[in-house]
């Protein structure tokens, strides 16, 4: 099919406006433009997109609807690829201010800042790191542009962006009986050693995970942080369990750890980026934001996810 994006526009409009009178007097072009360019979409696809009433304007058929919604998207790509184009002429310049759940930054920064750096050098990012309802208040609160942090954790006055999804696994000293499996269940390390996030909602998360199969935890060390969980697991004194991996090799003062998947369904988060509802995001932050879902797409993310095991697989 061979319309142009300059007819795609003006049929927009006249569903957008109602009448392709209005929509000819919001795009200063003539009406005769506008109901040309609906005729040969409409001869080209073989289909109907409006009904036309001399008294009502124009009313968008079933096909129609349908055919403008797709327009909407290929228009809202086509115009953040017209942004893209003159950023990368003029160079992008500008502040933005990020919050991060402190167990995802270590992991997820750096591997996004990278990137963000190598396509906007001139970028100043201020980070701010905290618990969970520190990263919740900066967002509420304006004080950040957005944050990064898990659906599970989000109130309703807030949004966010998928990334990718961040499963339950299960990382265990490397000389413990159950790490020599593919896997592990929660029936086998209910009654082993844990060390728990002492974090909310961390913590009721991992204890949900266990009271779903009427099992409990056998808590007995908690952390602050997930580099001192790792500590601990590694020495031989527990397991721990999380929803995210580190990207590259860790090295610990005594032992190591290895990391197993879960064996069953399990309640999983959503790793991605959270907002206030009424967030207008500016060239800067929106460009923080591609750049993180351009990352998703292409699987930058995935050596942080340990799946769930499926016996199908195998």
């Amino acid at each position: 099919m061979h319309y142009t994006l300059k007819h795609l526009r003006y049929l927009e409009a006249a569903e957008r406006h109602g009448s392709i009178t209005a929509a000819a007097e919001a795009l200063a072009v003539s009406a005769s433009s506008v109901a040309a360019a609906i005729d040969g979409i409409e001869a080209q696809t073989g289909q109907p997109v409006f009904d036309r009433h001399p008294a009502r304007g124009v009313v968008a058929t079933q096909y129609g609807r349908q055919f403008i919604d797709e327009l909407r998207h290929l228009l809202s790509a086509q115009a953040r690829f017209d942004r893209k184009v003159e950023e990368m002429g003029r160079g992008l310049h500008g502040t933005v201010r990020i919050a991060c759940f402190a167990s995802l930054g270590p992991i997820l920064l750096p591997t996004i800042l990278s990137e963000v750096r190598r396509r906007h050098p001139n970028l100043v990012i201020q980070i701010v790191e905290g618990s969970v309802d520190e990263i919740l208040g900066a967002v509420e609160h304006g004080a950040v542009d957005f944050a990064l942090g898990y659906s599970g954790i989000i109130p309703l006055t807030a949004r966010h962006i998928p990334l990718f999804t961040a499963y339950p696994h299960a990382a265990l000293p490397a000389d413990h009986p159950l790490a020599s499996g593919r896997y592990v269940t929660l029936e086998q390390l209910a009654g082993e050693p844990m060390v728990m996030l002492d974090h909310e909602p961390s913590r009721q998360y991992f204890n949900r995970l266990f009271a779903a199969r009427d099992l409990r935890p056998n808590i007995v060390y908690s952390a602050r942080t997930t580099d001192t969980m790792r500590g601990l697991i590694a020495a031989g004194l527990a397991y721990g369990l999380f929803n995210i991996r580190p990207l590259s090799k860790q090295s610990y003062g005594t032992g190591d750890l290895i990391r197993l998947p879960l064996s069953g369904e399990h309640d999983a988060p959503r790793a991605g980026i959270i907002h206030r509802p009424d967030a207008v995001f500016g060239p800067v932050a929106q460009a923080i934001i591609d750049a993180c879902q351009a990352q998703a797409a292409t699987g930058a993310f995935d050596r942080a996810i340990v799946r769930p095991y499926d016996p199908r697989n195998s």
